[in-house]
């Protein structure tokens, strides 16, 4: 009898190391559904999903400071109406992206899809730390930074090429 109390014993003592509290994981539903009932936001905000390419626009790139995350508290569960909760869903399904759960703004809504197009490798402390503006500002830089270093090694070869033939 006593290796049958030992048995049960283990099983026990193993079905309470797997219960283990799990850290509270925010749902994506929720952080758009709260973005969208903290900002006011309605039907209109959908046609601006699409249009979020060309923001901020490639030709006025200007290099501003760099950006912190907004705060915006989130609580654990957000109450919306069948209106807002449209929306959210909405949102959810036309932009499908790992970067939509970092959102923090409307703002932020709107950048992931373009920001997770032109760096889909950034690491969630990246991701939670700065503004997703001046994250794909920063993208946008190294493009052109990478666009003009290939440019000076164009004209380093022809300006060789032309003083060799002289």
């Amino acid at each position: 009898m006593l290796i049958g109390m030992d048995l049960l014993q283990n099983i026990k003592s193993d079905r309470v190391r797997q219960r283990k509290k799990q850290p509270y994981k925010r749902e994506l539903f929720n952080t758009i559904s709260c973005i969208v009932k903290g900002y006011g936001l309605s039907e209109d905000f959908l046609e601006l999903l699409g249009k979020t390419e060309d923001y901020p626009a490639r030709k006025s790139m200007e290099l501003a400071e760099v950006k912190a995350k907004k705060k915006f508290e989130f609580p654990p569960f957000c109450l919306v109406s069948k209106e807002e909760y449209r929306l959210a869903m909405t949102i959810a399904g036309q932009l499908n992206n790992p970067y939509l759960q970092f959102a923090r703004s409307a703002e932020e809504i709107l950048l992931s899809a373009p920001l997770y197009a032109a760096n889909p490798s950034l690491g969630s402390d990246e991701l939670l730390r700065y503004d997703f503006a001046t994250l794909l500002l920063c993208q946008r830089a190294r493009e052109e930074l990478a666009g003009l270093e290939k440019r000076v090694k164009q004209l380093q070869t022809f300006i060789a090429n032309v003083e060799e033939s002289v």
